[in-house]
């Protein structure tokens, strides 16, 4: 059977319900958990004339509530649903927040990595141990669709444009359908010392105390700065991560797989973009004279905590680390130790490169729902319990996640943190990780590319040419 063909298929069974054709059923038509009998039979669910009950392919959509109908084996907890996240006290919050509506229904809760997700679902969906519901980084959008794994969002399509970021919907869609929900999107930003920064102003190192605007002001404050016997650095970064060297090429013009991240073909590292990015990266060697190796997240993160660097680029991830540092107590293993007086710190969108406007990848997480499971309408409703504000603010609050709402107001705390609307900045000068299953190939090319011209194993032009060749080599084996 095609590939194509087998699409058209499993798209068809997740529109259809698999609940029993006869007899009636014990459904539920609201969030107060108020139940009321309704049957399968098309003459006994109201029609969408008068805008009760909609038979939506086999499955109930309720008007009044907004919602799919779930299916009787899942509503008394006959059927469990099996839950997939990388995260198991998130996992849990998304349980215990739908129970709270249906309390009968089951949930199996199984760590699995947002990675690994979907060849996972590969091998275990046809075969009925897969996940109803599982989440997945963004670029595996294609594999997944390649895949045939993800199901359609159906009548809950509209809430989801209601509520989350536009630009984060865009991961989901496909020919106009929603195929997921963006949840939480994160982007890298520069994160600054402003007790370094005031020191460094008063001692005569810098002509302000404000951060730096352009990435030369950073050079310049370096050459005063650094001191390498001590392991002492103006900034750091992990400079293996293609991820977050991306904007250094898109600063100099670079668009990966085109203005729309979609051709496969466009790969785009033989342009002068690539070469001018390369070359300003090569450049800042110097400045963090480590090799790419080295640079870790301990040497990265874990160092700025200590209070000896100005300037940090990584993403929210870092968060809980930097803030133990300001605060002056880090915590390991539930043990907390003094480390220091502690500092003031700001997060702030990336600095210009020598002039130009970097733009760096939006990550997105996306929940999707089973193209395999037996239960349409109770796993899309999962999938929507995990953009709830109740979800939602765990994410935050507990997990130092971004949720991707439009109104920040919806989660308590949020539109006040200035650190997330720093993120928020600067995802305005970000897009979307590419989805098409080529985006992992260059995350291979991109990451060897870079830190053979950091280590100095390669000049830009013979490390671009590498990487070119490399990729079409990729794209020819399908590895």
């Amino acid at each position: 059977m095609s590939k194509k063909i087998r699409m058209i298929l499993l798209a068809a069974a997740l529109c259809t319900s698999l609940v029993g054709c006869g007899g009636s059923e014990s459904t539920s038509t609201g969030s107060d958990n108020t139940q009321e009998t309704t049957s399968t039979g098309t003459e006994e669910v109201a029609s969408s004339e008068n805008e009760k009950f909609i038979d939506d392919g086999g499955i109930t959509w309720d008007v009044e509530n907004q919602m799919y109908v779930l299916e009787e084996d899942v509503l008394n907890g006959t059927a469990p649903l099996k839950l997939w996240v990388d995260n198991e006290g998130f996992g849990e919050e998304i349980a215990k927040n739908f129970q709270a509506k249906y309390p009968n229904v089951k949930i199996e809760v199984q760590v699995v990595a947002t990675g690994d997700a979907v060849n996972k679902m590969s091998l275990e969906g046809e075969a009925g141990t897969g996940a109803d519901v599982f989440l997945i980084n963004s670029d595996a959008m294609g594999s997944a669709m390649n895949a045939s794994v993800i199901g359609m969002m159906g009548r809950y399509s509209d809430i989801i444009r209601e509520k989350m970021l536009e630009s984060t919907v865009s991961t989901v869609e496909i020919d106009g359908e929603l195929y997921g929900v963006p949840y939480l999107t994160e982007s890298i930003a520069m994160i600054y010392n402003k007790t370094l920064l005031e020191q460094a102003y008063a001692d005569g190192l810098v002509d302000s105390a404000e951060p730096a605007t352009d990435f030369n002001e950073i050079i310049e404050l370096a050459k005063q700065y650094n001191d390498e016997a001590t392991n002492k650095w103006a900034i750091r970064w992990q400079t293996n991560d293609s991820y977050v060297n991306e904007f250094f090429l898109t600063s100099f013009g670079y668009e990966l797989f085109g203005p729309d991240g979609t051709d496969p073909e466009a790969i785009n590292l033989d342009t002068d973009a690539v070469l001018n990015g390369l070359k300003y990266y090569q450049s800042l060697r110097p400045i963090w004279n480590v090799n790419s190796a080295d640079a870790s997240w301990d040497a990265t993160v874990v160092e700025f905590q200590k209070g000896t660097t100005p300037y940090l680029i990584s993403g929210p991830w870092a968060i809980e680390t930097v803030e133990e540092g300001a605060d002056g107590v880090v915590t390991a293993d539930d043990v907390e130790t003094v480390v220091g007086e502690g500092y003031e710190y700001g997060v702030m969108p990336l600095p210009m490169v020598d002039g130009n406007q970097p733009y760096t990848f939006s990550g997105v997480q996306i929940a999707c729902v089973s193209s395999y499971t037996k239960y349409p309408a109770a796993a899309r409703a999962l999938v929507m319990e995990v953009i709830s504000n109740e979800t939602l603010e765990y994410a935050y609050k507990d997990m130092g996640k971004v949720p991707a709402v439009q109104d920040t107001t919806q989660i308590e705390g949020l539109a006040e943190d200035a650190n997330v609307q720093a993120f928020l900045k600067q995802a305005e000068f970000s897009y979307p990780m590419p989805s098409i299953p080529e985006v992992s190939y260059f995350w291979t090319v991109a990451k060897d590319m870079e830190c053979s011209v950091w280590d100095g194993t390669s000049t830009p032009e013979d490390a671009m040419a590498k990487a070119m060749k490399d990729y079409a080599d990729l794209r020819a084996t399908g590895q």
